[in-house]
């Protein structure tokens, strides 16, 4: 991931020249390297989350909360704030549902933040994985619809989301959850039901609020069916 457009949420104001260019380009790294390592605990904590794997998430939370933006100019700092609060509310949940949706909150903000600077996020391109007949590649190709979904929420990208969404929409589930039946087997049919028609709903979402809602929606009936398996 690369971000475009840091300036104009810097200053180098009662700087002298040269010492502001220097001092600028300090801090343009250090804002660079603190977007990356938020992109990159953020997206941790969303595949914890679909794992129903709760305190890695809240491990993975605390690290994003922690990330503070001192030389941001005072305007932007209640969306970094904003941010933050939201980690932090991810670390104090008790259940994935509550987990999800903080995350999505934590979302939406991002992506309101990157919208009202300008600031835009390069995400390097990147495929679906080859044969969805076989387990494994199944689980990957959710994996990957769902990371396209998380970059084009944050990113307010609607080519990225609308990309992961469809690819959600369409896929074939586990065969666990396939060859269940609706009512039984503790819900995972229910769960890749929902999780289809959660991604379908989203392809067509166009707010950011509204695409945060169904993520969250949909990263939780995640976490629900990988952990009915799992404790099966």
């Amino acid at each position: 991931m690369r971000v475009v457009g840091l300036l104009l949420v810097l200053s180098a104001c009662g700087l002298g020249e040269s010492d502001a260019d220097r001092s600028l380009g300090e801090k343009v790294l250090a804002v660079n390297e603190h977007m990356h390592a938020r992109f990159k605990g953020t997206s941790a904590i969303a595949t914890a989350i679909a794992l129903s794997d709760l305190q890695r998430a809240h491990d993975e939370a605390k690290g994003v909360a922690a990330l503070d933006e001192p030389d941001l100019l005072p305007q932007w700092q209640p969306y970094i704030e904003g941010i933050r609060a939201a980690a932090s509310r991810i670390v104090d949940t008790d259940d994935t549902m509550a987990a999800a949706m903080a995350l999505a909150d934590l979302g939406a903000r991002c992506a309101k933040c990157h919208a009202a600077s300008g600031a835009k996020l390069v995400f390097p391109k990147t495929s679906p994985p080859g044969d969805v007949l076989k387990l494994p590649s199944q689980m990957a190709s959710h994996q990957w619809a769902a990371a396209r979904m998380w970059e084009g929420l944050i990113a307010a990208n609607d080519a990225r989301w609308k990309t992961g969404a469809n690819a959600l929409a369409t896929s074939r589930l586990a065969i666990t959850a396939e060859a269940a039946e609706p009512g039984h087997d503790l819900g995972i049919a229910d769960d890749a039901a929902r999780v289809h028609l959660f991604a379908a709903r989203a392809a067509k979402a166009g707010s950011i609020d509204d695409r945060a809602q169904l993520y969250g929606q949909m990263l939780a009936t995640c976490a629900h069916c990988h952990a009915t398996i799992r404790d099966r």
